[in-house]
């Protein structure tokens, strides 16, 4: 065997070249650099991320035959965008019609990210059945009127229509058809106030996944990637080549780096970046003091910026419509006499920085009335900023607001009563309170109305509006069991949050969107993934977070995401609603799980916006109904 051994070992390096493309960066396309995981050949790159290399450009190939020129790529980002088709012979026509458009492959890595604008055109009327914007008011028109070659081709069809992508529905295809629209055109992080002569050239967004390390069915697989084994993957039933215990897989680079930092004059490099790192902690601590200094010596000058606030928020109550009455200015002496005194007998509920009696009013008219706790400003805060929120909003699926108290030692609001409790007590508590069991239809319903009212904020609210606080405690029941959204009291409008970055945790834990932990921004999707895990609740029954449970099932969010995985769904679904079900029902609650999955995707680039999930638990509703009037 010993002699053997150099024979075997100059094999092995004979092979090492062939076996290396698994993790071999591809070759240049022309003068484009083609970087890994992305393939343009079977023995380079990752095979699950193919392009092609033609002409000395590279093209991204679609799953139904369409080909479109990649224009730009960012490996960091995991990002690359694709130029749509133009228009055939001079019609308003896309020149993948006949493709019926882009459809990705969704067992592949690659999806549409949610920073596209589709601008659809020559569209049927059918599209104004969907939660589309094609109104008078759509950028579509903007674009045909400003742009030659639309106006040209597509200005004599008056139907077009305007969509974010990434959703659920979009986040695998663009489709054109006949009985939908024929043309289209999709921009990156469009601005739309801009001209149209300023908008960016023509773009589709797509993202890839990063790469797991390649697989392999023995160690002679991995002699490109060194420091690496060939080991049994615990996910799956193949075996990849998983970087040695001092390494950790880069799968930027498709390689195995070392974690410990290496001797030389890069330790030294690093040891000089630490102390100036260790420095300007120093100065920031320095700074943060100078700052909470400056901050209590001006507390008399916050005071009365409050007033001022306050009084700007009188202004905007006195003009502010709600479903056709006018909000209302109280006293605090009206509140004490509406609520006893805010007696403990009428207190509804309570949270962290305010309290929520149950008030008569002197015509009779019963109301919730919210308080900030008595010295905390932070409530306060929220109070006013819920003031200035709900006096912009008007829809049958959010909480109404009455009127206010707007006196600085007592300020206060006064909602509507919604007079069945929450849907956290209708799910979690029924049986300690005696509440009446939700069936599966009424469960989606509340759903659709609930991700109605959020996607009322979120698209036509101006500016838009992020709740910020999305979870099923927060979401009231009236008389006839819909829903209501409330609680506004951590909600931003848009514009002026576009920016906005706080290390202080806004939201309630187990709903809180992963990514804020990355870059401590909340937006819209955040809300989408906070509504995700109301939507697990409305399944199973189960809490978003609960401490009794096993380790794994903590969090019900990743404990769906496993089972789901493991095909193990029903043994999730709340018993209330899983025995007696029909076949068509089950059908529908594990679509609904599908688009709950969707929701709390870990990426908010892949969740899909909420009016595409208000538009999907109607379609979902549809199919039980149209069951319910058959029987």
């Amino acid at each position: 065997m010993a002699s053997m051994d150099p024979f075997l070992s100059v094999l092995m390096l004979l092979l090492a070249p062939i076996v290396a493309g698994a993790i071999r960066r591809c070759p240049n396309c022309g003068n484009v650099t083609v970087p890994y995981p992305l393939s343009t050949g079977p023995d380079c790159g990752d095979q699950s991320y193919k392009i092609r290399c033609n002409g000395a450009a590279l093209w991204f190939n679609s799953l139904n035959g369409s080909s479109h020129l990649i224009t730009s790529i960012s490996p960091q980002m995991q990002k690359l965008v694709i130029r749509p088709s133009g228009w055939a012979d001079r019609t308003c026509l896309s020149l993948d019609y006949w493709t019926q458009g882009i459809m990705l492959d969704p067992n592949l890595p690659f999806n549409v990210t949610g920073s596209n604008t589709l601008i659809l055109m020559n569209c049927s009327s059918e599209m104004l059945q969907l939660t589309v914007d094609c109104s008078s008011t759509s950028i579509c028109h903007k674009y045909i009127k400003e742009n030659a070659m639309a106006a040209a081709y597509c200005g004599g069809f008056p139907l077009c229509c305007s969509l974010k992508t990434g959703g659920s529905q979009n986040a695998y295809r663009i489709r054109i058809r006949d009985n939908r629209c024929r043309a289209w055109q999709s921009f990156v992080n469009l601005d739309p106030i801009l001209a149209v002569s300023k908008w960016p050239e023509p773009g589709l967004e797509i993202s890839w996944e990063l790469p797991r390390e390649p697989t392999c069915k023995s160690q002679i697989d991995c002699l490109g990637l060194p420091e690496s084994v060939c080991l049994k993957d615990p996910l799956s039933n193949q075996n990849r080549c998983f970087c040695k215990s001092r390494f950790r897989w880069d799968p930027i680079r498709g390689m195995c780096y070392n974690r410990k930092c290496p001797q030389g004059r890069k330790c030294k490099r690093r040891t000089l970046l630490l102390t100036g790192g260790l420095t300007c902690s120093v100065v920031a601590a320095l700074f943060t003091a100078s700052i909470a200094l400056i901050i209590r010596r001006h507390r008399e000058g916050i005071k009365r910026e409050a007033q001022l606030s306050l009084s700007k928020m009188r202004e905007d109550i006195l003009n502010a419509n709600s479903l056709g009455k006018p909000a209302k200015i109280f006293t605090g002496k009206n509140m004490i006499k509406a609520t006893n005194n805010f007696s403990k007998e009428n207190l509804l509920g309570a949270g962290g920085f305010g309290e929520v009696f149950k008030g008569v009013l002197d015509d009779g008219t019963v109301t919730a009335i919210k308080r900030a706790k008595v010295g905390n400003t932070r409530g306060i805060d929220q109070i006013l900023n819920e003031v200035r929120i709900l006096c912009q909003v008007n829809h049958r699926s959010l909480v109404r607001l009455l009127g206010c108290c707007v006196d600085l030692e007592l300020p206060l609001l006064v909602y509507e009563y919604v007079p069945n409790g929450n849907l956290f007590d209708h799910l979690h508590l029924a049986q300690r309170q005696k509440l009446p069991p939700l069936s599966w239809l009424r469960r989606l319903v509340i759903a659709h109305q609930t991700a109605e009212g959020l996607a009322y904020l979120h698209t036509s609210a101006i500016p838009p509006i992020y709740h910020r606080d999305v979870k099923s405690s927060n979401i009231l029941l009236d008389s006839k069991i819909d829903a209501k959204v409330s609680d506004f009291g951590l909600s931003r409008l848009a514009v002026t949050d576009q920016t906005h970055i706080t290390t202080c945790a806004q939201g309630t834990l187990g709903y809180l969107d992963p990514e804020y932990y990355l870059n401590f921004q909340l937006t819209d999707k955040s809300d989408v993934y906070s509504f995700g895990v109301v939507l697990l609740e409305l399944l199973t029954s189960k809490k978003a977070i609960d401490f009794n449970r096993e380790d794994d099932e903590v969090n019900l969010a990743v404990h769906i995401r496993r089972i789901m995985k493991e095909e193990s769904l029903m043994e999730a679904i709340d018993p209330a609603i899983k025995e007696g079900a029909t076949k068509l029902e089950v059908e529908t609650m594990h679509a609904l799980a599908h688009l709950a999955s969707a929701c709390v995707d870990e990426r908010r680039q892949n969740r899909p916006s909420m009016k595409e999930v208000a538009e999907e638990l109607q379609y979902i509703i549809s199919i039980l109904e149209g069951q319910s009037s058959q029987s």
